[in-house]
């Protein structure tokens, strides 16, 4: 039964695949969240998004579904079908998709399993014919209406014909539904979700990202199975930790084009990147049977590009056999031959199947999201930098010595300095490594990037 609830409603998407859920989830968000490609099968996990009309003056969650016509599912097709199956008991309103160009018999099987089953049948449906692109389509509705339903409402998801009637229906049969819509809100979007910090969980494909979403809400809010690459899409979700409401986000596992240049995974590759780009914090967690490979170094790439604070969990440490007091040490060892700067990178093992570990590895995520932003004032910065620049003396100095003349921070998270110097070309590299890692040292900036700004009136 669906939930009766005084906060904003759930509209769920249905129907069979690729008769044009995505599409429509798309048309009706107005942005491109789910990925549509013309075959069967892309989307997998429950996605949700807030519709703001202020034409229509109207507030809903959407969700689009995964395609339910699967007749001999295997291990992910069963976690992708139970996932489904829990969205739609959860629904204010289902929107069943029907496509004009093909009835199958699993139109049927679908619109009678709606009909009989005890968790469903008291959730009002609005049953819409896809592809219905022109007027003299809808003569072509009689083979629906054999299937006993008494009313369509035709549409075209991708020509957005009759979108407009179909956003009124759903006001009809979902009176919670109306509400006045600002233009700020539709503009920008309401801000139902208040979180005092965005978590994005990355890392290759089939690392564990969906199962520690999973142990983190306790609630199988994305689908698991041992399928590299089930995740194709970022799910959000919110939990409570340590007096904080923390976003967290479930990416695709990051991995290059395919061969072929397959779309799917590209755009989840920049899903991903878009993910990261918004997050305030970072857990990027790796699989400790395969360790930490070039992918790896990539995700952490894109870290440091963006200047994100992140942490490393060593996920399905329990798989490791014969484990003893130095086997963690002996593991960070080889992590920090693979990348050096994994020095400076808090990193915990756990196992998200087994849900060991999980509270440990919030805390320090808390943490981190506490330390990303800390502020310190210019005059404990410049008496901090000038005593490690009398420190370093001249043993990373070019021909001529460096002089920092005046710092200041202009940004958390990343950790930006700017430094003005009498030249920016006396100091190297392995100056600036110094300070970086003294500034880590003293400020406790572990997995908190560090820039470093040099400017100078001498070019």
């Amino acid at each position: 039964m669906a939930a009766k609830r005084n906060t904003v409603p759930v509209v769920s998407i249905v129907g069979r695949q690729n008769v044009g859920k995505s599409t429509l989830f798309n048309a009706l968000v107005k942005k491109k969240l789910a990925i549509t490609e013309d075959y069967p099968g892309v989307t997998r996990d429950v996605l949700q998004a807030r519709v703001l009309n202020r034409e229509k003056g109207m507030d809903f969650h959407l969700c689009d579904t995964p395609g339910l016509d699967i007749e001999k599912p295997d291990g992910l097709d069963e976690a992708i079908l139970t996932n489904a199956f829990r969205q739609l008991s959860r629904s204010d309103l289902v929107v069943f998709l029907l496509d004009l160009h093909e009835v199958t018999a699993y139109d049927s099987k679908l619109i009678d399993k709606f009909r009989k089953d005890p968790e469903l049948t008291e959730i009002p449906i609005l049953y819409c014919v896809n592809k219905v692109d022109n007027p003299e389509d809808e003569e072509d509705l009689d083979q629906f209406y054999r299937l006993g339903l008494s009313e369509l409402l035709p549409i075209s998801a991708m020509g957005r014909r009759n979108l407009s009637l179909l956003l009124e229906k759903i006001a009809f049969l979902l009176p919670n539904a109306k509400r006045h819509v600002t233009k700020t809100e539709e503009n920008e979007g309401a801000k139902d979700v208040s979180y005092d910090f965005r978590l994005a969980i990355v890392g290759k494909p089939n690392s564990g990202k969906s199962s520690l979403l999973n142990a983190l809400c306790g609630t199988e809010r994305a689908v698991v199975s041992d399928v590299a690459g089930t995740t194709r899409d970022s799910v959000d979700t919110t939990l409570a930790f340590g007096g904080k409401q923390i976003l967290v986000t479930d990416t695709a596992g990051i991995r290059k084009k395919s061969d072929k240049g397959e779309a799917l995974e590209f755009y989840s590759y920049q899903r991903t990147k878009r993910a990261l780009e918004n997050s305030d914090v970072v857990i990027h967690l790796l699989d400790a049977l395969k360790g930490f490979g070039e992918f790896d170094k990539k995700i952490v790439s894109l870290l440091q590009e963006a200047g994100k604070p992140f942490l490393l969990a060593v996920n399905k440490w329990d798989t490791i056999q014969e484990k003893d007091a130095k086997s963690f040490d002996a593991y960070k060892e080889r992590l920090y031959s693979r990348l050096p700067l994994l020095k400076e990178v808090q990193i915990i093992t756990l196992s998200a199947k087994e849900k060991q570990r999980i509270h440990k590895l919030m805390e320090l995520t808390v943490d981190l999201a506490e330390r990303a932003n800390r502020k310190i004032s210019t005059s404990e910065l410049n008496q901090s930098l000038r005593a490690w620049m009398t420190e370093a003396g001249r043993s990373f100095s070019a021909d001529r010595p460096p002089k920092m003349l005046y710092s200041t921070q202009v940004s958390v998270s990343p950790f930006h300095l700017v430094l003005f110097v009498n030249h920016v070309d006396y100091f190297k590299q392995n100056l600036l490594s110094f300070l970086k890692k003294r500034l880590t040292e003293k400020y406790s900036l572990q997995g908190i990037p560090i820039r470093l700004e040099l400017r100078s009136d001498r070019k």
